[in-house]
């Protein structure tokens, strides 16, 4: 958190970052912290071709030369996005106002020498929100510059570092349009204007390092946003909707309904006295945003989600989004690794405790909604279920240790979605363990309150030393699962834990679609043969079945109507039109051989595996399950 400090600045300062008329006094800051503090101007009312300009000034440098870095990576991220990349016409001035001779190295490194001469940094930064089909970086990730309408600022892509640098002070200055209003958690420091201008207004905040400045994220937009009290907790919520479609107002129940809920599950884990939710709408264009979720920081989520969504889906999506960002203020951003908290923006050491960091934070925003009665215990086993499929598509005997240290590289990097599906299973796990070793008294959320105490936001821990830590605050065969199944590489039989709590797996038919189930379609067309074939490797409904479809047969026509590419979602249409008992004949090619398929029109279902409570669970597993899911 941002400490608060009223600082009133000269008005020879103030014209130097903005041009701004100002009346100020003197500052009275020691010597040794004006030596050590950066000024970051941020323009964000003169706007040319979506870019705005930043200022970077920093005085008695003692050096020769010094490099000047945008990150290449951020936490919380976990992919290389080299944020220079959207740096443009970047100049260094001497005291004369002369341009300076500037050497670049990659993306994200510039060299400037005859440091002693240095008095401001200049450059041009680009929006990422309408570049994303070419540069992949995520929505929530990146920055979006629409003048006079809207600014989301994750200030690491504006504001970079100098070199031995990152623990300065940093004091940012942003100017923008009267119109807008800013939503943030970052603490505004105030300085007295003599002149109030029609047309813009500043905003100072003040930063104690360059972690609090990536940490703290900025949205410039109209006036829909709202603030409210949740136990004891300050929420702003801050909503950029083009349209006018969704107001925070009508979200606001939902985000307090679910945030109230992960407070009382938390109980007194307590990091933050405010958190501000920053989301943006995207209306689908070519040049708006398109990557959908949400990005964590200590005190506010920065989340971009479709505007066409119903209020209905939005709150469907925003406790999903919302309840997994709001627990990272547990694991990273209060239990993390020295790698996480001294983070090399340019050239990061990543930890080895990914299911740590997303696999409980995932854990805990299913399980808080079971304890909390969000959802059914037959919802919440639903959600496992389709955990411990998914997690079967990623390498399953990838170590998880070894996946983490080396995420940005292949082939750990392509298993990375796992975190979230496996991850959250080995925290599973975890509890399960716990909880039968505890008589039901102890589980993975008591160890995380130990653990928060034992270190918190200022005190790391050490990689390796982790594993035997938990084991000193639960028990041995916590260490042994973790070496076994975390840093080792063999397969967890998650049903072995499961069953300790009195839940099975079965089987259920569940009604389905002719030509898809959920959302996975059982057919799909060929741009380059125009034919429409059936999807090998997919498990059928009993319809497909009874008929004698196989993966890899092209359909060529029901009932005397053909079926091609430029057709293929009349199939869907078509089948809404089938009665129960009707003949049906599908033509079909099948390894170059034309085959007639008979059949009567049956209702259609999907034989699908679940979790399900045990008929004959024994007292002690249901009581260890009324424990693990408040039921």
């Amino acid at each position: 958190m941002q400490k608060t400090i009223k600082i009133i600045t000269s008005l020879v300062y103030i014209f130097a970052i903005f041009n701004l008329a100002a009346s100020c006094k003197t500052s009275q800051l020691p010597t040794e912290t004006r030596k050590s503090t950066i000024s970051a101007s941020i323009d964000l009312f003169n706007v040319i071709d979506d870019k705005v300009k930043v200022e970077i000034k920093v005085q008695d440098l003692n050096t020769d030369t010094i490099s000047y870095y945008l990150p290449k990576i951020v936490p919380g991220t976990y992919q290389n996005n080299n944020y220079g990349k959207y740096i443009e016409d970047f100049k260094a001035f001497d005291k004369q106002g002369n341009t300076m001779y500037v050497q670049k190295y990659g993306d994200n490194r510039w060299k400037i020498n005859n440091v002693n001469q240095l008095d401001k940094i200049t450059y041009w930064v680009n929006d990422t929100f309408d570049s994303e089909d070419s540069n992949h970086i995520f929505s929530p990730t990146g920055i979006n510059i629409l003048k006079n309408q809207n600014f989301v600022l994750n200030l690491y892509a504006l504001v970079g570092y100098f070199n031995d640098l990152r623990e300065s002070t940093y004091n940012v200055f942003i100017k923008y349009p009267k119109n807008l209003k800013s939503a943030t958690s970052a603490v505004e420091t105030i300085f007295e204007q003599s002149i109030e201008n029609i047309n813009y207004e500043v905003d100072f905040f003040s930063f104690t390092r360059y972690a609090e400045v990536a940490d703290s994220p900025i949205m410039y937009s109209d006036d829909n946003q709202i603030t409210f009290t949740v136990n004891g907790i300050e929420i702003q919520l801050s909503i950029y909707s083009p349209n006018k479609v969704h107001k925070a107002s009508r979200i606001m129940p939902q985000i307090e309904r679910i945030i109230r809920a992960q407070k009382n599950f938390l109980g007194d884990i307590n990091t933050t006295k405010k958190y501000s939710i920053l989301l943006y709408l995207s209306t689908l264009k070519s040049n708006d945003a398109q990557g959908f979720g949400a990005l964590e920081h200590n005190t506010s989520t920065v989340a971009v989600l479709p505007e066409s969504l119903s209020r209905e889906k939005l709150n469907e999506a925003l406790t999903d989004v919302i309840s997994h960002e709001f627990f990272h203020i547990v694991t990273p951003l209060t239990i993390h690794s020295e790698e996480i908290h001294d983070f090399n923006y340019n050239n990061p050491k990543m930890s080895e405790h990914l299911w740590l960091y997303e696999g409980t934070t995932e854990y805990f925003s299913l399980l808080f909604q079971i304890t909390q009665g969000l959802i059914t215990k037959e919802e919440f086993f639903e959600r496992l279920q389709e955990k411990i499929e998914t997690s079967r598509k990623f390498d399953d005997t990838m170590s998880f240790t070894t996946m983490s240290k080396n995420i940005l590289e292949d082939p750990y990097r392509k298993n990375y979605r796992n975190v979230y599906e496996k991850g959250a299973l080995i925290s599973m796990c975890l509890d399960i363990i716990m909880r039968e070793k505890s008589n039901g008294q102890y589980g993975i959320l008591d160890l995380i309150k130990t653990l928060s105490s034992e270190f918190g936001i200022d005190t790391p821990f050490e990689d390796k030393t982790l594993i035997s830590t938990i084991k000193e605050f639960s028990y041995p065969e916590i260490k042994d699962f973790l070496e076994t199944h975390v840093v080792g590489n063999t397969p967890i039989d998650y049903g072995t834990y499961l069953e300790k709590v009195g839940v099975v797996y079965g089987t259920e038919n569940v009604k389905s679609s002719y030509f898809i189930f959920e959302q996975q379609p059982f057919v799909k067309g060929s741009e380059i043969s125009k034919e429409v074939t059936f999807i090998p490797g997919v498990s059928y409904n009993n319809f497909l079945n009874n008929l004698g479809i196989q993966g890899g047969d092209v359909l060529l026509s029901i009932n005397n109507k053909s079926y091609n590419i430029k057709n293929i979602y009349d199939l869907f249409g078509d089948s809404n039109q089938w009665e129960i008992g009707d003949e049906i004949v599908f033509k079909i090619k099948r390894n170059d051989e034309i085959l007639t398929l008979n059949s009567t029109v049956i209702e259609p279902t999907v034989e699908k595996t679940i979790l399900q409570q045990n008929p004959e669970a024994t007292v002690k597993q249901l009581s260890l399950l009324k424990t693990w899911v408040n039921d």
